[in-house]
């Protein structure tokens, strides 16, 4: 297939389902939002054990004793089953609502993660996010987008169509179709596995050689 056929598949998705993507990003940016905030209401304890949590971090980074493979492993571990779950809630018809919530959720999770990294390291925590949170999220963000318009998507043709015989007689074509989206999405993934586990760690190491070990 060539690369314009596949924008212009892309494209066309995006069109047809243009609100869906505006509900999935909308999610996922409120999810931000409600991480960021939550940061100022945490309680001193909970901030304690995160702040030396990113001490030995950063201790480890600057020392050069990181496991890399571990990182690797960690990451699949955290992101596969996100897919896994989006796509199974895609084949049944009341698995929308979840599929928002993943949204918010993963979203939370960059909020806090940039707020809670900039209220402890302060302009240092800017860098840091910058160049340890961000680069696979810009990979991680439309992945799990698309995975979740695609399962909507599915989910909501289920609903439309379930009294189809037409549709219904091929059924196992459409799920083995949506399926193989998704194999392609954990594909793209891993491109941000290899960023978050190989390379996001050498960025970190040259800014904490650059400007010194992180004062917290």
């Amino acid at each position: 297939m060539s690369e314009n056929k596949m924008l212009n598949i892309i494209n066309k998705h995006v069109q047809n389902n243009f609100w869906l993507y505006v509900i999935s990003l909308l999610c996922i940016c409120t999810g931000i939002v409600l991480g960021i905030y939550s940061v100022k209401y945490m309680g001193s304890f909970e901030k304690s054990d995160l702040l030396s949590y990113l001490k030995n971090f950063n201790s480890s980074i600057g020392s050069g004793n990181i496991n890399y493979k571990s990182i690797f492993i960690e990451t699949i571990k955290s992101n596969i089953p996100i897919l896994a779950v989006v796509w199974f809630l895609g084949l049944t018809m009341i698995g929308i609502p979840v599929i928002l919530i993943i949204d918010i959720i993963k979203g939370f999770t960059i909020g806090f993660t940039i707020s809670f990294v900039i209220n402890g390291m302060g302009i240092k925590g800017m860098w840091f996010s910058l160049i340890g949170v961000l680069p696979q999220n810009i990979i991680y963000i439309p992945c799990i987008i698309f995975a979740s318009v695609l399962a909507m998507e599915f989910s909501l043709t289920i609903l439309k169509d379930k009294t189809n015989k037409h549709w219904i007689s091929n059924i196992w074509i459409r799920i083995t179709s949506y399926s193989l989206s998704f194999v392609l999405l954990i594909v793209v993934m891993f491109i941000g596995f290899f960023t978050e586990a190989y390379i996001t760690p050498h960025m970190i190491k040259l800014i904490v050689a650059s400007i010194g070990s992180v004062a917290i």
